[in-house]
């Protein structure tokens, strides 16, 4: 099925031949920039492990947009496709001063951007900061599917620009999965609908107002599969881009983000798609060739590309913008908070029970007495010692500054299908360097502590757990347990619907991060033995090598040096 849905995507991307140009028509050339997933990478600074990064950042990405705009003078939009706010330590910062300036809206009005989407990480700090950020905004927020309880928008659908006398509008759609994953913030305060009908309505009232171009930016994926179950949640799907494409008339081009890939172009129908790479890796650049009919203004040819952000100068005017929060940032992440004598590592921590990952997991349990905990390896950059253990070491082991604690009573049952979804991470009945599913990302592997249990790889998806116990006793469907989480998967989110309705039984609103970070500072020296205990494998055995080369050889999760734990 899924590649039928692939071969019949790539049919409908075939271009249709550019119309010929009349050579007594009146042209102009639009340029349409785009950046997407930002997610605080302002400098190219690595906070996490406090070093220089050239490879990304709005810094870098702002001397591009300078260069573009130099070259063509007043006939440049720029766009962000949304997930802004939140990601790095400088975001903590700046929700640490949130009634002080917003240093990512700072650096973003440096860059004159023309306009932005709200994504779904935008409401990870509640509505009263984004609408404070979005007040700082010398360009709008678009979303024209968030509305209030009442049914009227709760931010603005769409803008209309003049470029050389074409009127540009702008529209924008956030993922409906910001009602999962967010719930809590938004429940009875705003509610996301499907992007697909709210951007079409906003779509036909920008043609009807004379709208000669329409540029779609959308926090939503291509058309991958939603990481949450549509059914049992009743929400829309989170990547729907190609379904704009193909459904909803009028549109030129379509900006798409929240799925961390990279595409320079692909055109579906008449609309040509593409999507920058995240963290300010690159920029996406479309150029549209509009002349002049009897009827107004239309575009004859479109043409995308990327260009990317690595070694280019950062831009000055956008370092001074945040050279402020920058500064108490690197002097927050590089504050040390405890030592430790041995060398803790996350680079094979989904392949093998590993000791860092079993920290969070311990803490977990202990401060919410639950049985049971559970948890990603987020990062298998992270790392602790020999030595100092710092802030930033903290923050890259748990990258979401916005999770909190809770703890669920799940069946025994219940348990095996949650272990059975995390396994899907790897594919079944492929080569052995493809053996992880590049679809899952590594954040929906969850680890569980507190029972012991092997995943054989040998065995189809959805009957890999083939021992799964507790205290040596085999673990029945009946059986009831506390498990300790965050709040993003006790609300379902990475498709654990098996979750939903389970009773909540601790939620003390604690910050996860904060924590480990208490946790840290109250013990001062951390030893593994104190945190460490092996209850999970993948079999056969031969398999955690394999598994652990073919996730090597997956750019989002390559660990940054070689493997120090490699099983």
């Amino acid at each position: 099925m899924r590649r039928l849905l692939l071969l019949a995507v790539c049919a409908s991307c075939a271009r249709s031949a550019p119309a010929p140009i009349p050579a007594t028509a009146d042209t102009v050339d639009l340029v349409i920039a785009g950046t997407t997933d930002v997610h605080g990478w302002l400098r190219g600074w690595d906070y996490f492990g406090n070093v220089a990064d050239t490879t990304r950042g709005l810094a870098r990405v702002a001397t591009m947009v300078d260069s573009i705009r130099g070259a063509n003078p007043d006939r440049v939009v720029v766009v962000d496709a949304g997930d802004d706010l939140q990601g790095t330590p400088i975001t903590a910062i700046a929700l640490r001063d949130s009634l002080g300036a917003n240093p990512i809206i700072a650096a973003m009005n440096t860059l004159r951007y023309d306009a932005a989407v709200i994504g779904n990480h935008e409401f990870n700090y509640g509505l009263g900061y984004l609408n404070r950020a979005i007040s700082q905004a010398s360009f709008p927020f678009l979303a024209a599917n968030v509305y209030f309880p009442d049914g009227r928008h709760a931010y603005t659908p769409w803008v209309m620009l003049a470029r050389r006398g074409v009127h540009v509008a702008v529209v924008g759609g956030t993922t409906p999965g910001a009602m999962l994953w967010d719930r809590d913030k938004l429940r009875g305060r705003v509610e996301v609908r499907d992007i697909v009908p709210s951007v079409r309505v906003a779509v036909e009232e920008a043609r009807q107002r004379g709208a000669n171009v329409v540029v779609v930016v959308l926090h939503s994926g291509l058309n991958e599969p939603a990481s949450y179950d549509t059914v049992a949640t009743e929400l829309p799907s989170e990547n729907v881009s190609a379904r704009v494409a193909r459904e909803v008339p009028g549109i030129d081009v379509i900006v798409y983000g929240h799925t961390h890939k990279e595409l320079a172009d692909t055109t579906i129908g008449t609309t040509l798609l593409t999507q920058p790479r995240n963290w300010a890796g690159s920029l996406s650049v479309t150029r549209l060739q509009v002349v002049r009919a009897p009827g107004g203004w239309i575009v004859v040819r479109r043409r995308g590309g990327v260009l990317r952000a690595r070694g280019r100068p950062e831009q000055e005017s956008v370092v001074a913008a945040i050279a402020q929060a920058h500064e108490r940032t690197v002097e927050y992440t590089r504050a040390p908070i405890g030592t430790t004598t041995a060398a803790w590592r996350a680079d094979s921590a989904r392949v093998v029970d590993t000791p860092i990952i079993d920290f969070v997991l311990e803490v977990q349990r202990r401060v919410s007495g639950a049985d049971l905990a559970s948890t990603s390896a987020f990062n298998l950059n992270a790392r602790f010692g020999p030595g100092a253990i710092t802030m930033g070491d903290v923050a890259r082991l748990y990258p979401y500054d916005n999770n909190v604690l809770r703890a669920v009573r799940i069946s025994g049952r219940q348990l095996r299908e949650y272990l059975e979804q995390s396994a899907k991470y790897f594919r079944q009945s492929v080569p052995a360097d493809s053996l992880i599913d590049p679809a899952i990302p590594g954040f929906n592997f969850d680890i569980v502590s507190g029972a012991d249990y092997v995943i054989d790889l040998s065995q189809p998806i959805g009957s890999r757990i083939t021992s799964l116990s507790r205290n040596g006793r085999a673990i029945a469907d009946t059986d009831s347990f506390t498990l300790a989480l965050n709040d993003y998967r006790q609300n379902g989110g990475g498709g654990y619907a098996m979750l939903r309705g389970a009773p909540l039984v601790y939620d003390q609103q604690q910050v996860i991060r904060q924590l480990l970070i208490d946790e840290v500072q109250r013990r001062g020296t951390l030893r593994p033995e104190d945190y460490f205990a092996r209850n999970w494998r993948l079999a056969p055995d031969s398999m955690a090598g394999v598994a652990y080369r073919a996730m090597r050889r997956l750019p989002f999760d390559r660990p940054e040096t070689p493997a120090r734990t490699t099983p």
